[in-house]
């Protein structure tokens, strides 16, 4: 029997063909055949030297059963030794051609595992022609190396099983945090519904403003982490006075801190601390960490944020401490893990996806600085450090000369979305800021649209259903509208450096990713009136 296409093993097939670290290196370089099969003799899994053995392709391998690739003889012995679990023997494979092989099988069953056994399978040819002494040696040895092999398949298959319990319990932990907003939002439009100009109507509409701030924080923070992953985050340098970033973002988060109940305290130096880097992602970091304190801490507590210089001058260090519930030894070894869930206070705070101090050390790190966690124990408080390398003191940096605003104008705009929800709120948005639209709900009647409407701007969604996508689309308008007749924004999920450049030569002006904040967009909008 060929179970090859056998479902009931894709899984596991999947997961010991994705199994990484020393067990790939040890098998994949191993001198024998290595083979994992399931009970009914399905090989889940083989290196490439058993593969070439039997002169096949390691895909036509995978998949099949052992006994297509034994000698009639050699299956009724073959199913003898499996039988009873764990033994060894000599027996014949089939090469594609025909040809026999004659090999050294040792069988070790395996329970509670993704496989029910592991075979060696050494090449008996050269072995025989040496003699049966020289082989017996090097078969004690093969042994040793089976028994080494078998730890490492042990521990490859912990680790699938760890990264697997991790994954399902972040997957129900973002269900949870992505409800959790849901359900204010939800209660906030009902409140609305009933009594829109009553005295809750202002209440409500904050809830639901607070609560999609939070949404739009949550799929950011997985966007940076996943970026910082791939090596694909920029930063965009300048220079910086540390003391004054430090200072704005313990005051931006105080009062969010003493909503908590909490006390903030700022210890920070009188003169400036210059530092090159990217202001948002600095700033990213300290909130990271300030907001992890607020979780982490009961009310009543306290929060201290201090900056302070290496003796030498060459570093500076960025030290936030609160009186939370800290953190026993195991969670400080892991804490900046990411997707790291539990630990002491989770019940207490809420909880969170356990990114935060992970994209903390990342953005840390790309600024060539470090991030460090301490606490004296549970119940004790915990202290995050950050360590930068300041530059020589040349003087203030140079002030960006800001424009003023220029005065509101009412454009005619062309909104191409196919979510009707959002096409019709941002029509809404839009007309309360003063301007005149038109919808398209796919690329085809964005372009006919745009040829009757002549849009001064058109915002548009990149993943478009049909024949043309947002990027089409562009191309499109662009042969009648050149730069400077029309202004393009993609309004996008799409976010990432190469989305934005690809926005860019596709004939876009501007990208915003989703959601986009109404008062950047109304600036935007205002900016272009210099433009057109």
């Amino acid at each position: 029997m060929d179970p090859a296409s056998s479902q009931p093993h894709n899984d596991r097939i999947l997961m010991l063909e994705t199994a990484n670290g020393p067990y790939t290196i040890l098998v994949e370089k191993m001198q024998q055949g290595a083979v994992a099969t399931a009970t009914d003799g399905t090989i889940l899994h083989c290196n490439r030297r058993f593969a070439e053995m039997l002169e096949r392709p390691v895909d036509e391998v995978i998949g099949a059963s052992v006994y297509r690739f034994l000698a009639a003889p050699s299956q009724v012995a073959y199913a003898e030794v499996i039988g009873s679990g764990s033994g060894q023997g000599e027996f014949a494979l089939l090469r594609s051609d025909g040809s026999v092989v004659p090999v050294h099988v040792a069988v070790n069953a395996v329970q509670d595992s993704g496989a029910a056994a592991y075979l060696i399978v050494t090449d008996l040819t050269e072995h025989l022609a040496r003699g049966r002494a020289e082989q017996l040696a090097e078969l004690e040895r093969e042994l040793e190396e089976r028994k080494r092999i078998e730890e490492t398949l042990r521990l490859s298959e912990a680790r699938i099983a760890e990264s697997s319990r991790r994954k399902d319990e972040f997957l129900a932990v973002l269900s949870h945090e992505l409800r959790g907003p849901l359900a204010p939002i939800q209660n906030a439009l009902h409140v609305l519904q009933r009594d829109p100009n009553g005295p809750l109507a202002r209440q409500a509409r904050e809830i639901i403003e607070r609560q999609a701030m939070h949404m739009a924080r949550l799929t950011d923070d997985l966007l940076d982490l996943s970026r910082i992953s791939n090596g694909t985050i920029a930063l965009r340098r300048e220079r910086l006075d540390l003391t004054a970033l430090v200072r704005r973002a313990a005051e931006d988060y105080r009062t969010t801190l003493e909503a908590a109940g909490l006390e903030l305290e700022t210890r920070l130096p009188e003169r400036e601390l210059w530092v090159s880097g990217d202001a948002t992602r600095l700033s990213q970091i300290l909130a990271n960490i300030l907001q992890n304190a607020a979780k982490f801490t009961e009310a009543g507590g306290r929060v201290v944020v201090g900056l302070s210089e290496d003796p030498d001058g060459q570093s500076a260090w960025i030290a936030i401490r609160d009186t939370g519930v800290g953190m026993d030894g195991e969670h400080l070894a892991r804490v900046f893990d990411a997707f790291r869930l539990g630990g002491q206070g989770l019940a207490r705070s809420g909880g969170g996806l356990g990114i935060g101090m992970a994209l903390a050390k990342g953005l840390a790190e790309l600024h060539g600085g470090i991030i460090a966690a301490s606490s004296d124990g549970s119940g004790r408080g915990s202290e995050f450090k950050v360590r930068l390398s300041l530059e020589r003191d040349t003087g203030p940096a140079p002030k960006a000369v800001r424009s003023s605003p220029a005065p509101a104008k009412s454009y005619r705009i062309l909104v191409v979305e196919d979510c009707v929800d959002a096409a019709e709120s941002m029509e809404m948005l839009l007309n309360l800021m003063g301007h005149r639209v038109e919808k398209a709900h796919d690329g085809p009647a964005a372009v006919e649209l745009a040829k009757r409407c002549h849009p001064e701007i058109v915002i548009c969604d990149i993943g478009l259903p049909g024949p043309m996508d947002g990027y089409a689309v562009a191309e499109t308008l662009r042969q009648d509208f050149p730069r400077g007749s029309a202004f393009m924004i993609a309004l996008t999920g799409y976010g990432q450096h190469e989305d934005q450049l690809r926005s860019h030569q596709a004939g876009f002006d501007f990208h915003l990713t989703k959601p986009a904040d109404p008062k950047e967009l109304e600036k935007l909008l205002a900016s272009i009136s210099n433009q057109i």
